[in-house]
């Protein structure tokens, strides 16, 4: 299982992030498709069900924005609606008596629904079977991939970058200039990027203590022999090593909303460092000191200097409060139903009246595009989702707190969600369906069941064995 969902990662990231119909299409069928396997073959528990049915109502709800409406309600929906509409659709504008949809752009917003029902039901789906070994598999198998991922950003950032090719053939349709390994958008690697770290961060803290754990009865020579000639100090040595390229491939990236998501996810890891009773006082000093030692090293390695002086320029950031600025106009004139679910682009057409050298298609802060876009209609059940999303989280790892590597994995996957969600203040790195994809893997994980409660939802005593924390590791284990 561990192996398909990063094979479909994979794809869809070297497929330039899979913005492109022929990627992305092909890339939300084969998620449905996994998803409703899982489905079939487990079924969730009630936390995970209450957070499924939450997302379906979210579906439903980008779905009334395709559904048929008299002008009279659109106008009384959506006062500025009947004359933006008109100005956009010349079948709106020539039709009197037809019915027409809450969205701008009927097309753009089906994609919007496909998008979210396949996540939706890829998240739902493989929850339940990220169980035992095959929940410390993910970070194993996306750490192979990762790693060589890191080091082509690298070296296509600076022997690439100028010829706006990536792999040295492609040509971006929408232009070039700012790519960082297969994506178009250095911003979008380095979310990318900043969630599979903490992934693999939870995962070292997980190998970490367990490893305290087994050897905890031995004498400390004894201890420190046996363990630099075990397959878990291999193992995590690799992790080690795997998580500095990552990290150093984040700060190269020079994206001060992914570096700034990195620095809240450093604070949280110490944080539950800190308060995690069984690693002990010097053991938590140690997890501290492991957590700066891996910032520092991006920040070294990229140089102070370029990193200060990247954050000192505000242009960007400037430019990004004029968006802001058009895209709460949005917001303003549709409040109730938004323009419709992917549709911003549109809708700044009219709308855009800051930064007019180029077209604003997203707002640069996700969370105000999907407000502009879906309105009170889709935001209102977004929230509900995310705060049950939250709750049942919050609970998984009270339960899990007995686990070793269990416990940080999925404290691992919380953290790069809280990371991400911080760069989303600034990007719109979660728009890219590869990146899309990663999240809701790092949710599912999040949300996988924990051991303390065993057979409560139809589980085999097969299952119950797979959480044991004894099973023989291997090099990356």
């Amino acid at each position: 299982m561990a192996g398909l969902i990063v094979a479909l990662i994979a794809a869809g990231t070297l497929a330039f992030g899979a913005v492109y119909p022929w990627a992305f299409m092909p890339l939300f069928g084969a998620a449905a498709l996994i998803g409703a396997i899982g489905l079939l073959r487990r079924s969730p528990t009630p936390r995970v069900r209450r957070v499924g049915w939450a997302l379906l109502a979210v579906c439903v709800a980008i779905a009334l924005q395709l559904a048929p409406a008299p002008r009279d309600l659109l106008a009384a929906l959506s006062p500025r609606a009947p004359g933006l509409l008109g100005a956009f659709s010349l079948t709106f504008a020539g039709d009197a008596a037809a019915w027409v949809p809450l969205t701008l752009n009927p097309a753009s917003t089906r994609i919007a629904l496909l998008a979210a029902g396949a996540l939706a039901l890829f998240l739902i789906g493989i929850s339940g079977h990220l169980t035992g070994h095959r929940l410390r598999n993910v970070p194993r198998a996306l750490a192979i991939f990762a790693v060589p991922l890191a080091l082509f950003g690298i070296l296509s950032r600076e022997y690439l970058v100028n010829s706006n090719l990536i792999y040295g053939f492609w040509r971006p349709q929408q232009g070039g200039g700012d790519m960082f390994g297969p994506f178009v958008n250095r911003n979008h690697f380095a979310g990318w990027m900043l969630m599979a770290t903490c992934l693999l961060v939870g995962a070292l803290f997980g190998q970490i203590e367990r490893t305290l754990r087994s050897h905890a009865h031995k004498s400390g020579r004894q201890r420190r022999f046996d363990w630099l000639s075990s397959a878990e100090a291999n193992g995590i040595v690799l992790m080690t090593a795997s998580v500095f390229v990552m990290v150093i491939s984040l700060f190269w990236t020079l994206s001060r909303s992914a570096i700034t998501g990195f620095a809240v996810a450093s604070v949280a890891f110490a944080w539950l460092a800190f308060r995690r009773e069984k690693l002990g006082a010097p053991r938590r000093a140690a997890g501290l000191a492991a957590i700066a030692a891996v910032a520092l090293t991006g920040v070294a390695w990229r140089g102070p200097a370029r990193l200060l002086q990247n954050f000192q320029d505000d242009r960007n950031l400037l430019s990004r409060f004029d968006a802001w600025r058009d895209g709460w106009q949005v917001v303003v004139n549709f409040p109730l139903t938004g323009t419709g679910l992917n549709t911003y682009s549109d809708a700044m057409l009219f709308f855009q009246t800051r930064n007019r050298e180029f077209h604003l298609a997203q707002a640069h802060n996700d969370y105000l595009q999907l407000l502009a876009e879906g309105g009170l209609l889709v935001a209102v059940p977004a929230v509900v989702a995310l705060g049950l999303f939250a709750r049942a989280v919050q609970r998984n790892l009270r339960l899990a707190r007995d686990e070793a590597r269990g416990y940080w994995i999925r404290v691992g996957a919380t953290v790069g969600l809280l990371a991400v969600g911080v760069q989303e203040v600034f990007e719109f790195s979660l728009q890219m369906p590869a990146n899309a994809l990663l999240f809701c893997t790092l949710a599912a994980v999040a949300l996988s069941p924990a051991h303390a409660e065993p057979a409560r939802y139809g589980r085999t005593s097969r299952d119950t064995i797979e959480f044991s924390e004894t099973e023989p590791s291997g090099p990356l284990s």
